[in-house]
């Protein structure tokens, strides 16, 4: 089998530095490992004015880290087959940690397992609006104990919904068989194994040591205008409670070692091929996917076909860093891609198509071609959105969320400042409302994993739409919002549609500051 000589052609080095200016990405490391041998490349910068990134740069790995919690959990079960209290694939969760995981429903409480959990099919949507109003600081347990006020969408085993909340219950049930925090078991069993000298399992682990802080790229996010746009440092976004969900950091070179292990599993995988196993199918593909015939999850892995090729992914995305980890093990291939921006998770996704057509050479199935053309232009979509999101006309939205609205428009029941104070959510997540200088209300939380600020500009009596101020380098949604008054001519509650798995279903907030 032939080894690819240099991947990091010509042709490819123009895709990554025009990639870097279209889609506004100041630097990516890559590493590429085919037939046990590794090459790597770096791009651009990882500080703003003039400090280039390199393959050492660290990254935050976010959404990747859930291949290791997986691969631990697989190790866990191993290692209990002949104790006392073994556990497997099936165990429920709340068998291991009964008083923390209690779920809305009581028969997804009782039945939800271990493999459920960690293929996205527990019936549990993916609650992200807890990142901007929650507790940075919470604990594992604090953030597993808020399960049971979170509405599920679906029966469990019926759809997959991507999860961040079921991979930390997962880790937290697994420092409890184990007898040690994750981090340090994955330190002893799978990164000290392969080398993985440069991984930690947290920001602030990372920085302990000021040579290795020095390493760490600074993560950055665009923020898009009319005409340009200018770079705002994310470095501050910080989640401690999403250890097994999101929290390592490393380089390429690190997850590259890595990526030899995927491919080969001759060391602390060997045994552990069930990790690869499809459990749930993808029907609700996101437009920008990659097209192929079978889209399915596994254990902390995507699985596509892709060229007749099985391709196991996943992608990881922090404010102000993108990673997309990939392997193709028929062909002894793997790829690493880490980058500074929030906005480069779509150019990762091309540079990988780059490398698997340079692999597999040209394609002579016109559907292929016609799909892929297809694909691309949707991403190409994907660079106008952002701008036309924060510049919509206010009034088509407000026609577009409240479709029967009155008109004239009914004035709200409260002078606005009236509206503003404190609400909170049975999780602990909480807001402020506020009322802004230029005479609007605005919705804050500056303490939790990703600042909140979300304008709310009135459509029509007790309902306003909650809008990401045009300053802002992570744009929402506009979403529906709504205050309840009651009879004593109080603002009590404020509900907001966040999650769009429930429908017009929203989250509500109740008052507890006037």
């Amino acid at each position: 089998m032939a080894i690819i000589v240099d991947p990091f052609d010509q042709d490819f080095d123009t895709a990554v530095e025009r990639g870097l200016e279209e889609w506004k990405v100041p630097g990516i490391s890559i590493a590429v490992v085919h037939n046990g041998h590794t090459f790597s490349k770096a791009y651009g910068l990882a500080t703003f004015p003039d400090k280039p990134m390199t393959t050492d740069n660290l990254f935050s790995a976010a959404s990747t880290t859930k291949a290791f919690t997986a691969a631990a959990t697989s190790m866990i079960i191993e290692d209990t087959k002949d104790s006392p209290s073994p556990i497997h694939w099936d165990t429920p969760l709340a068998s291991i940690i009964p008083e923390d995981f209690v779920l809305s429903d009581e028969y997804a409480t009782t039945h939800t397992t271990l493999e459920d959990a960690l293929s996205h099919r527990s019936g549990l949507p993916g609650h992200g609006w807890g990142l901007l109003c929650g507790d940075r600081d919470g604990s594992v347990q604090e953030n597993v104990r808020t399960l049971r006020y979170l509405p599920l969408s679906e029966p469990p085993r019926t759809k997959l919904q991507y999860s961040n909340q079921m991979f930390i219950a997962v880790g937290h049930a697994m420092q409890k068989v184990s007898g040690q925090p994750l981090g340090s078991f994955l330190k002893r069993r799978i990164w000290g194994p392969l080398g993985m000298e440069q991984t930690f399992f947290s920001k602030e682990e990372a920085r302990e040591n000021p040579k290795i802080a020095a390493k760490m790229a600074t993560g950055y996010g665009w923020v898009a205008e009319k005409t340009g746009g200018h770079w705002v440092d994310e470095s501050k976004a910080n989640w401690r409670a999403n250890t097994a969900g999101g929290s390592i950091v490393s380089s390429v070179l690190d997850y590259s070692r890595w990526v030899r292990e995927l491919i080969d599993r001759g060391g602390p995988l060997k045994g552990h091929d069930s990790l690869f196993k499809p459990r749930t199918l993808c029907f609700d593909q996101d437009p920008t996917d990659l097209p192929t015939p079978y889209h399915a999850y596994a254990l902390g892995w995507f699985v596509w076909m892709y060229r007749g090729q099985h391709l196991y992914s996943h992608t990881g995305g922090w404010p102000g860093f993108s990673t997309f980890v990939g392997i193709l093990p028929d062909k002894r291939f793997g790829m690493v891609l880490m980058a500074n921006s929030t906005s480069a998770r779509l150019l990762l996704s091309q540079l990988s198509v780059h490398l698997m057509d340079k692999l597999l050479g040209p394609s002579s199935d016109p559907l292929h071609e016609r799909n892929m053309a297809e694909f691309f232009a949707r991403q190409e979509n994907e660079k106008t959105k952002l701008v036309e999101y924060q510049n919509e006309d206010i009034e088509v939205i407000k026609k577009r969320l409240f479709p029967s609205i009155a008109c004239p428009r009914v004035p709200h029941a409260l002078p606005l400042e009236r509206y503003t104070g404190v609400y909170k959510h049975p999780t602990g997540s909480w807001m402020n409302v506020v009322l802004a200088e230029d005479g609007h209300l605005s919705i804050q939380n500056s303490h939790a994993p990703i600042a909140l600020n979300l304008d709310l500009i009135h459509a029509s009596g007790e309902f306003f739409v909650a809008k990401t101020p045009s300053n802002d380098s992570l744009p929402l949604d506009p979403l529906p919002a709504e205050f309840y008054v009651n009879t004593s001519g109080e603002a009590q509650r404020v509900g907001l549609a966040f999650e769009p798995a429930l429908g017009k279903e929203k989250i509500w907030f109740e008052r507890v500051d006037s």
